[in-house]
């Protein structure tokens, strides 16, 4: 049995030591720099203290924003993580998403890279690598249905379902290989000088925004708990 402290985390659930470990990624390749956010927002107050929630931003070169939350819930028992990174549009890369959800015995999760581009030498510089890492950790194979509002951003490589709370272990470590692929890209991504292609890029990362913002069913759960207004805050200040 492995020693090893973050295979001990994972083997254990521990889903502040995956975003710890997330961060800690990110920060030793960036590095990050805090952006403060209002502390309404930061850490909201819920009805019945059922509720503890943390959003977090940071920005980095390259980067616009990197969004991460923390979110426990007492009655049903949730134990949640979530990671956005949006580039700036003028590096011409995809929004990583990170994310995964465990209930008393499931597992729901999505990781992926949401291309600016549907154009094939695009994807394959962007997906492929992150396709052939996915089978180091077993199969994610699912019959769930993605909303309808993420079909546009699906890809290949991207993980969404629900799986067995056991696979948490392999799918953070396959969300962390992704995540190591995906910077090792767009790190070294040449700066867009076609004005056309840079006007493409601002609109299509428009369009996640907005599809966060309006069609992401977390910002009706959270409301339940917070109130609409300062859930609304929080995806319009925060997450996006």
């Amino acid at each position: 049995m492995s020693t090893n402290p973050d295979d001990v985390a994972l083997a254990n659930f521990d889903v502040e030591a995956a975003l710890r470990m997330t961060l800690a990624r990110l920060d030793a390749r960036l590095p990050l720099t805090p952006i403060t956010v209002d502390p309404e927002l930061a850490e909201p107050k819920s009805f019945l203290k059922i509720l503890k929630a943390r959003h977090m931003n940071w920005t980095a070169p390259r980067l616009r924003k990197i969004f991460a939350m923390r979110f426990t819930v007492k009655l049903p028992a949730l134990d949640q993580m979530n990671l956005i990174v949006y580039p700036e549009a003028a590096y011409d890369a995809p929004v990583f998403l990170f994310f995964c959800l465990l209930t008393g015995r499931k597992m729901i999760c999505h990781v992926n890279v949401n291309c600016m581009s549907a154009d094939p030498a695009y994807r394959e510089h962007w997906v492929a690598p992150l396709l052939a890492a996915r089978g180091k950790h077993g199969s994610f194979d699912c019959d769930d249905r993605y909303p309808e509002w993420m079909l546009r951003w699906r890809t290949p490589a991207g993980i969404y379902g629900m799986f067995p709370k056991e696979r948490y272990g392999d799918f953070i470590r396959c969300g962390l290989d992704y995540l190591d692929l995906y910077l090792d890209r767009a790190l070294q991504a040449a700066p867009v000088t076609e004005p056309e292609r840079l006007a493409e890029v601002r609109a299509t990362q428009a369009q996640f925004v907005s599809d966060i913002r309006t069609q992401d069913k977390a910002q009706g759960m959270i409301a339940k708990m917070i109130g609409a207004e300062k859930a609304r805050r929080i995806f319009y200040e925060v997450t996006t």
